[in-house]
């Protein structure tokens, strides 16, 4: 076998992953266990080598020749040093046989020195990741002397390894199996230890100086961390008449999309657009009368200013002024061709693909682009088949994908409620303040007026999906690809009514109180007061609609973690009408566990204070410092992580109308609340989410109303999440 010596010092002392100590040696005849570490075999053509306690630097230099030693840079020894230690191993090894037996008081020291170590090996340990242990039949078979025969005598054992009682025969099929193995969970330990770097986060891991990659043409750029959207850009138009909740789902898909799949997204709303030209009082209903030719001819300029900031919204951005900068400066330096050269366009050059001149070519690859991950919304009526025949004649020619969304919406009542709740507040009403009856009735003809001109969509040649009465029928045409099928998905979850989350944290944890993050304690004495208030709200608040005194149906979310369960104990269950067939089968407050709301796990620092964090490992507690959100505990999550657990989760909360309370923990209410408020997602890890307090947060076309409301003022706010003052 090859690098035999290698391989052995990999194991020092038959090192046991799952034991964690050190493996007995017993020698033929020999009933004592003697706990000693054992000197690796040597490779095949060196002089055997007695068994020796090796030190962890010593292991460590070997394991480096196999695994990509995850320590800092900065921590590594000079150039000098390691060549000096290199020098002391090799003499180490080489030492005579006869070191093997010395006394029991040389035992004693040796056993006293593996003690001093522990501290420092396991630091290494957690460094490494995985321990490699080797099969001692492996270890057999490898270990050879300089004319091919074992290393170790006949019937031995090889150093450090347990003894094998009645003299097992070593197959060669088996010892190569053996091998394959160990070989496996090398591989494993190295590739655990090298992809923790490249998974778009930080950790603690990191390439050693000494380990070698012959890699000539690297990949200068590592990937974005915003790849949900890669792929074509796509433009999604809105097809409806007023009041059926066109512009609520441009903007809860927009949301949706950018905070989840790191889409950039933005909203062209041709009414914003017109209100910027135009008073309040020159929008009354009149202005949507399309036998008046005048009025049509300003709402088409209106339509086409959003629909140029559209366009340049999705090719003109930093990436593409670069592209366009190198470009032209090709085109001067080539003195032909485009619009530098000869001036002709359409002159077709020559090596140009498809006949198309440089000018051509150049505004294809403008428009190609760097940054597909972009989705717009052009958010009008579009009811007539000329107004969307002339949206695709503006986008025709340009990479993307275009897709029609059609509201339709049949029942009265729900267009009436809309029409109440959010156009009569509109600010082309500002002026009716006083007099929303009479903003009513002229929304009331402004969809009149449309119902006269409104056309379905049924082109067969177009992307379209037909959302009908909030979603209870959807219909859709051409649609495929990842992203256009998770819109799907998320518009049959939202409607437009309004509803309630209540997000709280669990009461005060033991962990908590001595300021430790993670781990999975139970409550203290003032966590447990705080489930008590919790139950009682509930039941008085959540439970009851607050304007008619009646109960209604509502949910209830935790963790799978302890403090989350023992905090929603106290909220009773009772049965109450169902909100859909009125009969008593509902269960109110009915528990469910998700272990996807857990607390973002903090790996090897779960259960640690963050001044020991700071301590133990200070280049990551820099690096989380300086980016919390896409920073990944070693062996841990990041916020980023989280993301993808809570996706599920938030198409099940938008489809729900009834109201819900989350009882979770900080990191997973700070992305929930930010989706929902409207905040970047990078900005969540620094957004307060404090103990003791519940948030009510009800989502609106524009905006998302907010109430904090305090349970327990009396209850100390400690919560194991305040960092050190200096950071």
């Amino acid at each position: 076998m090859q690098d035999a010596g290698h391989l052995t010092a990999l194991n020092p002392g038959g090192f046991d992953e799952d034991v964690g100590v050190s493996m007995t040696m017993r020698k033929e005849g020999d009933r004592d266990h003697r706990a000693t570490e054992a000197a690796p075999a040597t490779s095949a053509g060196s002089p055997p080598v007695a068994s020796s306690p090796l030190s962890v630097g010593a292991v460590s230099q070997s394991l480096k020749t196999f695994i990509p030693f995850s320590v800092s840079l900065d921590h590594l020894p000079s150039a000098a040093a390691q060549q000096q230690q290199h020098q002391q191993q090799e003499n180490y090894l080489s030492s005579d046989s006869a070191h093997t037996t010395e006394n029991e008081d040389s035992e004693g020291s040796s056993r006293a020195s593996s003690n001093r170590d522990d501290g420092e090996r396991g630091y290494e340990e957690r460094e490494i990741g995985t321990q490699t242990s080797l099969n001692s039949k492996a270890l057999r078979g490898m270990a050879q002397d300089e004319e091919g025969r074992p290393a170790f005598g006949e019937g031995d054992d090889p150093p450090g390894a347990p003894n094998f009682q009645g003299g097992d025969h070593v197959d060669p099929a088996e010892l190569a199996e053996d091998a394959v193995r160990d070989r496996a969970v090398r591989n494993r330990a190295a590739s655990s230890s090298f992809s923790s770097d490249r998974s778009g986060t930080e950790t603690s891991g990191g390439d050693s100086e000494d380990y070698y990659v012959d890699n000539p043409t690297p990949q200068i750029i590592p990937p974005p961390v915003e790849t949900g959207a890669v792929g074509e850009k796509h433009v999604i138009v809105m097809v409806g008449l007023p009041a059926r909740g066109k512009t609520h789902m441009a903007r809860r898909l927009a949301r949706y999309l950018a905070f989840f799949h790191g889409a950039r997204t933005k909203v062209f709303n041709v009414g914003e657009y017109r209100r910027q030209h135009m008073s309040n009082k020159q929008c009354s209903s009149d202005f949507f009368d399309h036998k008046v030719e005048k009025n049509k001819n300003l709402r088409a300029t209106f339509a086409k200013m959003a629909m140029d900031d559209m366009i340049q919204f999705l090719y003109e951005d930093h990436a593409q002024q670069q592209i366009i900068k190198v470009e032209s400066r090709e085109n001067l330096e080539g003195g032909s061709g485009g619009i530098g050269g000869s001036g002709v366009e359409g002159a077709g050059g020559a090596g140009q693909p498809g006949g198309l001149s440089q000018r051509e070519t150049r505004i294809k690859n403008q428009q190609k682009g760097v940054d597909s991950g972009k989705v717009a919304f052009f958010d009008a009526t579009n009811t007539t088949k000329a107004r969307r025949k002339w949206i695709c004649s503006q986008l025709e020619g340009l990479p993307l994908k275009i897709i029609f969304i059609e509201s339709i919406c049949t029942d009265e009542a729900t267009i009436e409620k809309n029409i109440w709740d959010s156009k009569v507040t509109l600010p082309d009403y500002d002026h009716l303040r006083k007099k929303r009856e009479k903003a009513y009735n002229d929304f009331k003809q402004r969809i009149a007026n449309y119902e006269k001109v409104y056309q379905k969509v049924d082109e067969d040649n177009l992307s379209w999906v037909k959302l009908i009465n909030n979603g209870q029928k959807v219909v859709i045409n051409r649609i495929h690809g990842f992203l256009p099928m998770k819109m799907v998905q998320f518009l049959t979850n939202i409607h437009a009514f309004p509803h309630s989350f209540y997000l709280s944290r669990h009461g005060q944890s033991e962990y908590n109180r001595y300021l430790k993050i993670g781990g999975d304690s139970g409550l203290t004495e003032l966590g447990e007061q705080y489930a008590l208030d919790l139950g009682k709200f509930a039941e008085e608040k959540i439970c009851v609609d607050q304007e008619t005194g009646q109960p209604r149906a509502a949910r209830l979310w935790t963790s799978s973690l302890v403090r989350t369960v023992q905090t929603a104990r106290h909220i009773p269950h009772p049965t109450v009408a169902h909100p859909e067939t009125g009969t008593r089968e509902w269960i109110q407050m009915d528990h469910r566990i998700y272990r996807s709301l857990d607390e973002l796990y903090a790996g090897v620092c779960d259960g640690m204070t963050y001044e020991e964090i700071e301590q133990l490992y200070p280049e990551d507690f820099k690096r989380r410092q300086e980016d919390k959100f896409n920073y990944r505990y070693p062996r841990g999550e990041s916020y980023l992580d989280i993301l993808s657990r809570l996706d599920p989760l938030v198409m099940e909360m938008e489809s729900y109308r009834e109201p819900l309370l989350i009882v979770g923990h900080q990191a997973v209410l700070r992305l929930l609340y930010g989706y929902f408020i409207g905040k970047k997602r990078e900005d969540c890890p620094r957004l307060s989410i404090p103990l003791n307090t519940v948030i009510k947060l009800t989502p609106r076309t524009y905006d998302c109303e907010e109430e904090r409301i305090s349970l327990s003022h009396d209850i100390s706010q400690d919560d194991g999440q305040k960092e050190p003052p200096s950071h």
